[in-house]
């Protein structure tokens, strides 16, 4: 016992030993240290995990997240929209008054006061602008559509901010009253003047094209869940398909919006540009706006008829603008026009029963005077036994006959050529019917090899048998005709020469 216990002492004493016990311990203690802050961590996750945000990390797209914050960013760009349509409509207001009262010192203050509430306008719509890409920006990181630490700069969401940015700058100011820019008038060489505030609502009219851009966002085409069908198939959400969604989705109220935005934006520039040349001066006639609304709608149309035509060098180049704005808008009129006049396959199987109806009833009708001719002919060389080769009305009406029946001979060829499917479509569906015979082949000679394998192991009746059964039953299926064998062998021109050339000939 003594020995025993001695051992035990020993063992225990043992330096070795105990390293490896306080290794056991110490990584004990590290596991359970680790399983520990697992457990508060995931507690601390359920607990604070709420619809707004969540700590725990996820790789999909969590949809009422999005969604929010997609809301949101729709709730900003209509903030804007209303600040740009607010801030357009003081400007038109604030130009008529003062150059209805340019001359005379009235309605200072008033204009003064509109002109500081259009430089607050434009601040707010910036502003709104910058917190409007921000919130797209966020939106799209929470749908994986740029990753999680991109910022704006990374994305080609900075182009469109810079530009929207560039247009809304622009606005007429209480600091710039009164200013002028010198010009000679076109022909008569009398100096005339713009204001800076003139110029400077002449490009502040292109504002109307951002709100035509942001109107587009309010359709119903333009949600979170079209963002995710345009994320599975890796296509921009943005507003070049914006734009073509609406083009096929409402096509002529699209138009009708671009038309009169356009007409608006180019004749009111125009008004302001011809407008400075009666401030001075009796003997020009004023320019109404009947008139610049005229010659607007002539230049988008590219009609042009000339009886109008600006004078000055900023109204050639709203015309100039407007012309190709009105270019290409009548070109996708165009184009969406014909596509609508374009029929659909039902109508089109119409079209072609009714051409058929009607080449059936002209085949008739020329059946007819065959048959009247023949029977004329008939009558004639009976009442007057006269010889049909001296004899010119026998000439005539046998010519007549030959005429007729090559007449019905172009239709009979017309007639087969019309059909619903055109010759292109046919030839697919009969060469995918030939890919499906060398398919069946091909699984018949698998079979034949798997046979004549078994057969060369195993040489019996019985295998024969089988065989020979499975050779007569693909002979049988060679012979089966595809439904479009029939319409080509129909294609051979009996009447042409080189009959040759228009067979089909499957042995070669």
């Amino acid at each position: 016992m003594k020995s025993q216990n001695q051992e035990t002492i020993e063992l225990q004493g043992n330096p070795a030993s105990r390293a490896n016990e306080d290794d056991y311990l110490r990584q004990h203690g590290r596991l359970s240290h680790l399983f520990q802050t697992l457990s508060t961590n995931s507690r601390n996750n359920k607990k604070k995990s709420s619809i707004i945000g969540k700590s725990k990390t996820n790789d999909f797209e969590d949809s009422r997240i999005t969604r929010l914050y997609f809301e949101r960013y729709r709730v900003l760009e209509l903030g804007r929209m209303l600040t740009i349509c607010a801030s357009i409509f003081l400007t038109v207001l604030e130009y008529e008054v003062s150059f209805a009262y340019q001359l005379t010192d009235r309605y200072e203050e008033e204009i003064k006061t509109l002109l500081y509430l259009i430089l607050f306008l434009t601040i707010i719509s910036i502003l709104m602008t910058i917190m409007a890409y921000l919130a797209e920006l966020e939106f799209k990181k929470l749908s994986l559509t740029v990753p999680k630490d991109s910022n704006i700069f990374q994305t080609n969401l900075i182009f469109l901010l810079l530009i929207e940015s560039i247009i809304l700058l622009p606005c007429p100011t209480p600091y710039t009253m009164g200013y002028k820019v010198q010009f000679s008038q076109r022909y008569n060489d009398q100096p005339r003047f713009y204001f800076i505030n003139e110029i400077l609502t002449f490009v502040m009219l292109f504002r109307s094209l951002l709100i035509l851009n942001i109107a587009f966002k309010f359709q119903s085409f333009y949600s979170n869940r079209v963002n995710r069908l345009c994320g599975i198939y890796s296509v921009e959400f943005g507003p070049h398909f914006i734009f073509k969604v609406a083009i096929r989705q409402n096509p002529y109220s699209t138009l009708c919006c671009l038309f009169s935005i356009g007409i608006f934006l180019f004749s009111y520039q125009l008004e302001i540009s011809e407008r400075s040349l009666i401030r001075t001066s009796t003997e020009i006639d004023q320019y109404y706006t009947k008139n610049s609304f005229w010659v607007c709608m002539i230049t988008i149309f590219t009609v042009g008829y000339g009886d109008i035509y600006p004078t000055t060098e900023l109204g050639r180049l709203s015309m100039t603008l407007g012309l190709f704005y009105g270019v290409a808008l009548t070109s996708l009129f165009t184009a969406i026009l014909y596509a609508d006049l374009q029929p659909f396959v039902s109508e089109l199987k119409s079209i072609t029963l009714l051409d058929k109806a009607s080449i059936k009833l002209e085949i008739r009708y020329v059946a007819e005077k065959v048959f009247l001719n023949f029977y004329k002919l008939n009558m004639y060389l009976k009442k007057y036994q006269v010889n049909v080769e001296n004899n010119p009305a026998t000439s005539i009406r046998i010519s007549q006959i030959q005429s007729s029946l090559q007449e019905g001979l172009q239709l009979k060829r017309n007639y087969r050529s019309i059909d619903t499917e055109d010759l292109i479509s046919m030839a697919e569906r009969y060469f995918k019917d030939i890919n499906y015979r060398i398919k069946d082949f091909k699984e018949m000679l698998q079979k034949m090899k798997c046979q004549q394998i078994s057969i060369n192991k195993n040489d019996t009746p019985k295998l024969r048998s089988t065989q020979k059964q499975c050779h007569t039953i693909t002979a049988a299926s060679y012979e089966v005709k595809s439904k479009d064998d029939q319409y080509f062998e129909q294609l051979i021109d009996s009447e042409s020469n080189n009959s040759e050339l228009m067979q089909f000939n499957e042995d070669e």
